[in-house]
């Protein structure tokens, strides 16, 4: 029988918790390490809705992107939204395990997924050169730069974006005639990153929650720009994670989040 540090170990050899941002909060997150685990729930976000899918599938553990728990808590209680969603899991003895920037970063993690769902070919990581800002200052290089097969316009690249990560909506900076052919990315937030796909030789970068003075620097460069949704640049997890997983616990059953884009 498998336990839940099975599963965590296997997690970690995709994406060591040494590979997390500084700031960030990676590892199990609730729950005993030595629980057997029979049935696992694979979802972008630890919300009530996801917690009461898991606990209708009779799910042992619950694998997230993002941290159920990332700011300190002072309290636990049922009138608090984190307080009530880990009282649930406690309840229900279901443990949680978040693998979020450690992932983002990982040779086969949510930008390579990402990049591979565009279409890229001859991807690669960012350079130390690239991630600076003007005055030399390190930027993050979480993301991926690679280029298109056949250069196409941005209209048909914001349309073929939205299409493959099944957008309701996408907003965009640039020409829409402008041909383009190599793209940079970075899934889940990268408003930080306009600078490294500047200097990485971006035609366009595909990104999400890109604020107005970041959109704002991203034309005055004359770097094409798409804001294709947070939830959809990394809601691959339920895809892949479940399919990396099957090849290493063929035995343990593993459901994905239904969950929609929160934004309409």
């Amino acid at each position: 029988m498998y336990k839940v540090s099975d599963i965590a170990n296997a997690i970690e050899e995709l994406a060591p918790a040494s590979l997390a941002e500084a700031w960030d909060n990676v590892g199990l997150m609730v729950g005993d390490p030595d629980k057997a685990v029979r049935r696992i729930f694979v979802c972008l976000d630890v919300t009530a809705e996801n917690v009461s899918h898991a606990i209708d599938m009779h799910a042992d553990m619950i694998i997230s992107h993002h941290p159920l728990l990332f700011n300190p808590l002072g309290r636990i209680c049922e009138t608090d939204v984190i307080g009530s969603t880990v009282i649930s899991l406690i309840k229900n003895d279901i443990a949680v395990y978040s693998a979020h920037t450690n992932l983002d970063n990982a040779d086969g993690g949510t930008n390579d997924v990402l990049a591979d769902k565009l279409g890229l070919y001859g991807v690669r990581r960012f350079t130390a050169e690239e991630c600076c800002d003007p005055l030399g200052k390190p930027l993050s290089n979480i993301g991926r730069v690679g280029r298109l097969e056949t250069p196409i316009e941005l209209a048909d690249f914001v349309s073929f974006t939205k299409s493959v990560l099944g957008c309701r909506s996408i907003r965009y900076v640039g020409d829409p005639s402008e041909t383009i052919s190599t793209v940079a990315l970075c899934s889940g937030a990268g408003g930080d990153g306009i600078y490294t796909a500047y200097h990485a030789g971006a035609d366009v970068y595909v990104t999400s929650d890109i604020r107005h003075h970041e959109a704002q620097l991203a034309y005055e460069l004359g770097l094409n720009l798409i804001d294709a949704g947070h939830f959809e640049t990394e809601n691959t997890v339920c895809e892949f994670i479940p399919e990396y997983l099957y090849e290493r616990f063929p035995s343990i059953e593993i459901f994905s989040s239904e969950a929609e884009p929160y934004f309409k």
